[in-house]
């Protein structure tokens, strides 16, 4: 099991090599898993305080872009990624074992999309696309809802599902921000750092924002605010419609 704290603590960059398939392939979405869990792990040690750089062994990608994956820092073989960051990668994230030597290899699962995902499926009346018709967004919350290692099926029903999942908490967040302010509940908090950097657990971080959501005895400000700073991992644009019209339904 990975463990950031323990193997991804230092002074100085840390140098990371995603070894990914094309991102852009509609049908077969492992490429940009590859990619989505790059990002996500950078941030979880970006949180801690520590500068990440990132190079992609593939080009630029328009759905990685659309999934809100940070740009990589250099593109190109191993090597040339080792040259352009200054050194050699420190984690290797791929879909096969990683044989070369040094650094840690991270296995991340496959994720071909279904057959059954027809392009009316794909299509959505809001939300970032990445030019094949999905809501990128709901695709990034529907592969975080999955341990990265473990492969996922990719299917318009569960698309579906996480996008309106998203919607609500979109809904939910804009309605608490009109609330006051109030601390983040401190063991829940503690609770999903612990699980980002014990294993890179963003299923149990969901799992934790719903119980979050449900929960009647915290205030709607503290569930905005531990939303929001949980969001600057997950990268969901959790308070995109925060200061836009909503309806006055109270979500406590």
């Amino acid at each position: 099991m990975l463990s950031i704290v323990d193997d991804l603590a230092g002074i100085g960059p840390l140098r990371m090599c995603a070894h990914a398939p094309s991102p852009d392939d509609p049908d077969d979405l492992s490429g940009l898993r590859v990619l989505l869990v790059a990002d996500v792990l950078a941030r979880v040690v970006e949180l801690g305080g520590r500068t990440v750089l990132i190079g992609w062994t593939c080009p630029r990608s328009a759905s990685a872009d659309a999934a809100g994956i940070r740009p990589a820092d250099a593109h190109g073989t191993p090597d040339e990624i080792t040259e352009a960051l200054g050194g050699p990668p420190a984690v290797h994230l791929t879909g096969r074992t990683y044989e070369a030597a040094g650094g840690l290899s991270l296995h991340i699962g496959e994720a071909p999309a279904s057959g059954s995902l027809s392009a009316e499926e794909r299509d959505t009346e809001s939300g970032a696309t990445d030019g094949t018709g999905y809501d990128a967004l709901a695709l990034r919350l529907l592969l975080l809802g999955h341990p990265h290692h473990e492969p996922v099926e990719v299917t318009g029903e569960a698309l579906a599902a996480a996008g309106e999942r998203l919607a609500n908490w979109r809904k939910a967040v804009a309605a608490w921000a009109d609330e006051p302010s109030k601390a983040m509940p401190a063991d829940f908090v503690r609770t999903a750092v612990a699980a980002l950097e014990d294993g890179l657990d963003t299923p149990a971080v969901l799992r934790l924002l719903g119980e979050l959501e449900a929960a009647g005895d915290v205030p709607g400000g503290a569930k905005f605010e531990t939303f929001a700073h949980l969001d600057r991992v997950l990268g969901l644009e959790i308070v995109r419609d925060v200061g836009r019209s909503h309806p006055t339904e109270v979500y406590r």
